[in-house]
């Protein structure tokens, strides 16, 4: 039993590690984007252009890599993410023109947008039911340290070395592919449904050759919209876009937002970013106590309803101390949203459709992390992103309320065995809610 403790903290611990460099590759261009658009002469709508065609690289990595954890394995899937998103930001450091920018950009989207489900379907995997949901929001506060540490970077060296370095030291964490090659093990339940599809795959084979069963190990995504589990995965899915659309244009354009409407300098754009960090670390770790103590739907309702109040908030106010409570809250509203996704999604799929399943989810929702801030660049050309922010987080984040309220629960119960009940929440025959 204590060996089994260590192996499950020590493949924690390196997920965990690949979540901080995923967050501080990601979230170094938001912060350094006021001095990239400066030094490139691009302006906002052409930004806003980068931002959607670079992003629809999370979409396309979220979307399709996870089929290949489901088909392959978890762990080679995880080590490739890393070695992806490390080396082409990097790579970012050498671009001298917008096109350039996007195109290395969609790389390391591709990657981070990969690591999310492939990573979560590995630790609910591993994880003891009865705390699993406290390791999934440990295992994505790794994304608020990398946060943390980009805007600290921002905050330190900036104004010394200029945006270039700061993509070259985003690039180290290639080193932890060693670490992932030798010593992280592969799921056991994966190797369980692969062992056992495989057999059925081969009997099939033998008894009818040609016969739907015989066709090899793996889970067509067409099966997520089964009468089995498409309404998981309309639920999944409504709640992924409402996250991605709150999220998405203030992730993007915050530190423009405060730099060009708020006047403040690079520096304190950094330091904000900071507090918004500290925020997110906060709202990882919390949803999983949260969620673990009360269930699923309400730590996501909490943390949806906490998302109106901060993106309104922050898009209004104009004193800096309000700005930073703002952004602090905005944070927690986040990560506990990012936090119990994760939790809630790992928890809807059964085993060989999860990081499918996943994978769906979060793709979809990705294009509307692309997508919002393109939009909003188009409306507020200058920058002037306010009221933006108010209105279309507020809206979005009370949309994902109406739906936690309406979705199964899934806490106390079997991984995939979840099931739709009536949308008043009384619980009827057969029904798990």
């Amino acid at each position: 039993m204590a060996l089994l403790g260590a192996t499950r903290g020590y493949a924690l611990s390196l997920v965990w590690f690949g979540w901080v460099f995923a967050g501080m590759d990601y979230t170094i261009y938001a912060y350094a984007l006021p001095l990239i658009l400066t030094e490139l002469h691009i302006s906002i709508p052409a930004a806003g252009i980068v931002f959607f065609l670079s992003l629809q690289g999370t979409f396309l990595g979220s979307l399709l890599v996870p089929v290949l954890a489901d088909y392959f394995g978890r762990r080679p899937v995880m080590m490739g993410n890393i070695l992806l998103y490390s080396i082409s930001t990097g790579i970012v450091a050498l671009a001298q023109t917008a096109f350039f920018l996007t195109l290395v950009r969609f790389v390391v989207a591709f990657g981070v947008g990969a690591e999310q489900p492939v990573g979560a379907t590995y630790i609910s995997e591993q994880w003891n039911p009865k705390t699993r949901a406290r390791a999934m929001g440990f295992m994505q506060s790794g994304f608020a340290i990398g946060v943390l540490f980009a805007t600290l970077l921002l905050a330190l060296l900036v104004t010394r070395v200029g945006w270039r370095p700061l993509f070259v030291i985003g690039a180290l964490p290639a080193l932890l592919i060693v670490a992932f090659r030798f010593w992280l093990p592969e799921s056991k339940q994966w190797q369980e449904s692969h062992r056992q599809r495989l057999q059925a795959s081969r009997s099939a084979a033998s008894a009818a050759a040609g016969t739907p069963e015989a066709k090899g190990p793996g889970f067509p995504m067409g099966q997520l919209f089964t009468p089995q589990l498409w309404k998981l995965t309309l639920i999944g899915t409504i709640l992924l876009v409402m996250g991605n659309s709150a999220g998405g244009g203030i992730t993007a354009w915050a530190p423009t937002f405060l730099k060009f409407q708020r006047h403040l300098d690079i520096s304190s754009v950094g330091w904000l970013g900071v507090v918004n960090a500290l925020g997110l670390l906060a709202g990882y770790n919390l949803a999983g106590v949260v969620a673990d103590w009360t269930s699923r739907r309400v730590s996501l309702m909490l943390s949806f309803a906490l998302g109106v109040v901060a993106l309104i908030t922050f898009g209004l106010v104009t004193n800096v101390v309000w700005i930073g409570i703002a952004y602090f809250v905005v944070g927690v509203a986040q990560g506990g949203q990012f936090a119990n996704f994760i939790i809630y999604l790992a928890e809807l799929y059964p085993t060989k459709a999860r990081a499918t399943g996943m994978g769906w989810c979060m793709g979809v929702g990705l294009f509307f992390w692309a997508l919002v801030p393109f939009l909003l660049s188009t409306m507020a050309p200058t920058g002037n992103f306010g009221n933006l922010f108010a209105a279309v987080g507020g809206v979005a984040c009370l949309v994902g309320v109406l739906t936690a309220y309406l979705g199964p629960e899934t806490k106390g119960i079997e991984m995939g065995t979840a099931a739709l009940g009536s949308p008043s929440g009384v619980t009827v025959p057969g029904i798990v809610r």
